[in-house]
């Protein structure tokens, strides 16, 4: 019995030993665990992205390869490359000619021009009934000339042009509504820039000698014409 308990003694200062001699090892091995982690982070910083860019590299050379063993197609050639950009041709626009729906022959609408101008219709009124009355959408695509040319081979263009005329009209109303309300300044204005524009085209249908030289636009005479 005393010599076990000898024994028994002899052997817990070796298990002591032993078991901080393992100790040890475990902490060494986590020491350099922790250690070769930080070394990888500090690498994935300075590099990021390496293995993706040798992986693709790698890919590449692969598709690379892979195009090369690749046999040409039958009929496929190289062709060269041409200095400079082609030229590329404008689309040419078609012109929609005249509409199926309309009825009326050139000759009958010249017909229905001249009859609507002796019935004291201007050229603009005239396109507008022939659009909504007769259909026809363009007379110069059916007839291959103007209202206005048409009613000058006829000699029914009025002495004064149309859009004169409803202009010098238009300020006739406004001088009368201005003497009613003097206190009216956009009616004013208005005024203002009718008489600039009625002067503007009575210049201009002076150049092209629709109008006579010595014709010039005052108050008085507009206000008989409109009578």
């Amino acid at each position: 019995m005393a010599k076990k308990k000898e024994e028994k003694t002899e052997n817990k200062p070796k298990k002591a030993e032993k078991k901080a001699s393992h100790k040890a090892e475990k902490a060494k091995e986590k020491k350099d665990a922790h250690k070769g982690e930080k070394a990888k982070e500090k690498h994935a910083e300075k590099k990021p992205g390496h293995k993706h860019e040798e992986g693709e590299k790698h890919k590449g050379k692969k598709h690379a390869q892979k195009d090369e063993e690749k046999p040409a197609k039958k009929g496929e050639e190289e062709k060269p490359k041409k200095a400079g950009k082609a030229k590329e041709k404008p689309a040419k626009e078609k012109k929609p000619g005249v509409p199926s729906w309309v009825e009326l022959k050139p000759e009958e609408a010249v017909e229905a021009i001249v009859n609507l101008a002796n019935a004291g219709h201007t050229s603009s009124e005239i396109g507008m009934l022939l659009r909504d009355q007769y259909g026809v959408p363009n007379i110069k695509k059916l007839c291959g000339k103007s209202i206005d040319s048409i009613l000058e081979e006829h000699k029914l263009l009025p002495e004064i042009p149309s859009d004169l005329m409803s202009l010098i009209k238009k300020s006739v109303k406004l001088r009368s509504h201005m003497e009613k309300n003097k206190k009216d300044f956009s009616a004013k204005r208005g005024l203002q820039l009718t008489v600039s524009k009625i002067r503007n085209l009575v210049r201009y249908y002076k150049r092209k000698g629709k109008l006579p030289l010595d014709w010039r636009y005052s108050e008085e005479k507009a206000a008989l014409l409109v009578k």
